[in-house]
């Protein structure tokens, strides 16, 4: 199954999920959530995302 908007949207979601994760910190809200521990999940779940797109198809 060809989906050709999947690569459009998939940086844009990145820009704007990176701008709430900023502004909600600087805000107080996010003062629970450190930035050395916030990273290596994003990761680990980005490369468990994109095995998984890839074993589907």
């Amino acid at each position: 199954m060809n989906r050709p908007w999947r690569g459009q949207l998939f940086w844009p979601v990145v820009l704007v999920l990176t701008g709430v994760y900023f502004l909600l910190r600087n805000l107080g809200f996010l003062d629970w959530i450190r930035p050395e521990v916030l990273w290596p999940i994003v990761l680990i779940v980005l490369g468990v995302w994109l095995i998984a797109g890839r074993v589907r198809t």
